[in-house]
Formats: C-alpha cells, sequence, structure tokens
C-alpha cells in the first residue's frame, strides 16, 4: 500500500477561538465526522480487551467538562459546526483513555542541528494521515499530526519551532484535583500553543496534572536544545540530551518502572526497542557519510523497532529538523507506516522567524 500526502485533502487550517477552530472543522467534516468516530470506537479495544461501551456513554461528556476550558470550548465548536452532539465527539476523544499505545523517539544531533524521528503506533492504521494547523486567537499556531479532525494531538510542532511528542508510560501516583488536568496526548496542543521553549514547557507541565504517564519529547529548533521529561501524574524528571543522542520508548531510564497504579500495561519489548534504536543510531554517528533524512527513515522502519499488525501497528512516523523547519511524514502503509510513501510537509508560516 502507498500513500501520498495531498495538501488539499489531508491537511486542515482553521483559526480564532477555540470554539471557532472547532466549528470551522466540524463544518469542513460535516456529515462524515460521525462516520469517523463510530468506525474508531468500533475499533478501539478496553483496557481488558473489551470496550465498555455503558462506561464510555456514561463518562465521556463528564470527563470532557473536567477538562481544561480550551478543550471542551473546541469540542463543543466541532460538535456544532457538524451538527452532531457532544456526546459523539466526547466519546471519540474519551475512548483513547481506554488503553495506552506503544510507540518509539528518538532525538539525533548531527552538523549542530537536531532531527527528530518518531513512530506512532495505534489503532486503525489507514486513518491516520492528517495535519491539523491551529491559529487560535493569542495563541501560538501549531502543527499537529493525528486523524481527521481530531484535536489530541500527540505530535506537534509550533511557529517557534519547538517540537513535542509523548510515549504512553506508567503512572505510579495519583491525580490530587489541585490543578487542571488532562490527558498527555491531549496536553501537548495546549503546550504547543503556549510556549516557546523548554523552559516553557517545564513551566507547564508544573501548573498541570496528567490523566496518565509519559515520555515527552521537546526539541527546540531556535536553540538546538532537547529534552525527553519521564511524567508521572504530578510529578516529571528531565533526562537531557548526551552523546549526540537521546532515545525513548515506553519505559523509564531515571527512576525504576511503578509496579502499582500503572494506567498502561509493562510493554516487554519497550528495552528491545530502545536498544535497537539506540544501536542504529551509534552506528550512524561512527559511521563517515550519512544521508539525511532516508538514514533515520531506516531506523525508523527497522524490524526491531517498527511495529506491525492490521489492527494496531505503527501508524504514522516523522522525521523533523525544526531547526531546519524540515517536517517529513508518512502513514497508513501495510505492514506498517514505512510501507507508505514519505512526504515532506511544507511550512505553514513561511515569514515566521
Amino acid at each position: 500500500m502507498k500513500n501520498t500526502l495531498d495538501p488539499q485533502k489531508n491537511t486542515y487550517r482553521v483559526s480564532g477561538t477555540p470554539w471557532d477552530c472547532g466549528f470551522s472543522m466540524g463544518q469542513q467534516l460535516g456529515d462524515r465526522l460521525e462516520g469517523i468516530i463510530s468506525r474508531y470506537i468500533a475499533a478501539r479495544p478496553g483496557a481488558d480487551g473489551v470496550l465498555q461501551v455503558d462506561k464510555l456513554h456514561a463518562e465521556a461528556v463528564p470527563w470532557v467538562r473536567d477538562l481544561p476550558q480550551r478543550f471542551h470550548e473546541e469540542l463543543e465548536g466541532l460538535a456544532a459546526g457538524a451538527n452532531t452532539d457532544l456526546q459523539t465527539v466526547a466519546e471519540w476523544l474519551y475512548v483513547e483513555m481506554s488503553i495506552g499505545n506503544a510507540c518509539s523517539g528518538f532525538v539525533y544531533e548531527y552538523e549542530g542541528d537536531l532531527w527528530i524521528g518518531r513512530n506512532n503506533d495505534s489503532f486503525v492504521p489507514d486513518m491516520w494521515g492528517f495535519v491539523m494547523i491551529r491559529e487560535v486567537e493569542n495563541r501560538i499556531p501549531t502543527m499537529g499530526f493525528s486523524m481527521e479532525g481530531s484535536l489530541a494531538m500527540p505530535t506537534g510542532v509550533n511557529r517557534e519551532r519547538l517540537w513535542l511528542h509523548v510515549n504512553a508510560l506508567g503512572a505510579s501516583d495519583s491525580l490530587t484535583g489541585i490543578k487542571p488536568h488532562g490527558p498527555s496526548w491531549l496536553l501537548v496542543t495546549e503546550a504547543l500553543e503556549l510556549c516557546s521553549s523548554i523552559d516553557d514547557v517545564e513551566h507547564y507541565l508544573n501548573s498541570v496534572e496528567r490523566d496518565d504517564g509519559s515520555l515527552l519529547f521537546a526539541v527546540d529548533g531556535k536553540t538546538n536544545e532537547a529534552v525527553i521529561f519521564e511524567c508521572d501524574r504530578t510529578t516529571h524528571q528531565r533526562r537531557d540530551l548526551s552523546e549526540q543522542r537521546i532515545v525513548g520508548t515506553n519505559h523509564r531510564c531515571l527512576v525504576p518502572e511503578p509496579n502499582s497504579n500503572s494506567t498502561h500495561e509493562h510493554r516487554p519489548n519497550s528495552q528491545d526497542r530502545f536498544d535497537r534504536v539506540d544501536q542504529m543510531l551509534g552506528t550512524l554517528f561512527d559511521s563517515r557519510s550519512i544521508e539525511l533524512p532516508n538514514d533515520l527513515i531506516q531506523v525508523l522502519a527497522d524490524d526491531g523497532v517498527e511495529r506491525r499488525g492490521t489492527d494496531f501497528a505503527t501508524v504514522y512516523s516523522n522525521v523533523a529538523c525544526p531547526a531546519r523547519r524540515e517536517v517529513w511524514y508518512t502513514y497508513g502503509g501495510y505492514p506498517a507506516a514505512s510501507s507508505g510513501d514519505w512526504d515532506r510537509v511544507e511550512w505553514p508560516w513561511p515569514d515566521s522567524d
């Protein structure tokens, strides 16, 4: 299977207040939105392998109402624009809480610039492959990679050349209820809208709590700094770039893995994927000839790194260099994303500094 990024079909650009952004997206999707949502929910298993439909119906809207205001405003706009109800779009977002995904990522320094590699592993591979550009009023414009019309943005970059993406991680603590909270894969959206530096990101992490654990990759293309934040629900630790690379999969490097209260099952192959990525990047570092982005694409597409399957697989991959405003993207290939065509995504803010 080959997929080509068509800017006319695969890219959505919205602007205004959060409600305006949602309404515009809903208008563009129209009646198709309900079909997108129903198909995705039907394909998502729950934490025990079976989706608990009654729980989804009962808890989705209260959960959305409890998110930071920016999110439920956009969801309300999305529902209004598509002429559907909040229940429908809330369930679309809430179903992501049912089971964690497994992803791989790295940052690699070459000739002074930082390059990012990212495999996003999830369900229903052919539903991914969309570029969502949001220019929210009084916030930094963002570009994210997700399903069509989705507010969740597990991978994204903003006009300030700040790149963020999250990998699933177990959590060992509980929410306090003192601060605003939401799932890590959703909070990336707001972090990119509010932050222009890694210090800003850390300040944001201190101002919110997370419904799950996560590895948060942060790369600032203005300064060529990179960090992985190992996040619990209420605390985080910082792992900085060393030896020209930094790697993250679905386990911690700074503290032991939690033994209880984890929202994500332990993934036995996380260490294997980590070791394989690290080994391949080390070989690249020792090489006298490196071709970018192709050599990094080969790391992501390696048999020991990429997740392959009909239902759960690497649904999309990115290679990016924020300093150079280069972002590459592939999606929807079978048995995984590497079987699709890699396309360079046009930087949406040509006049940015």
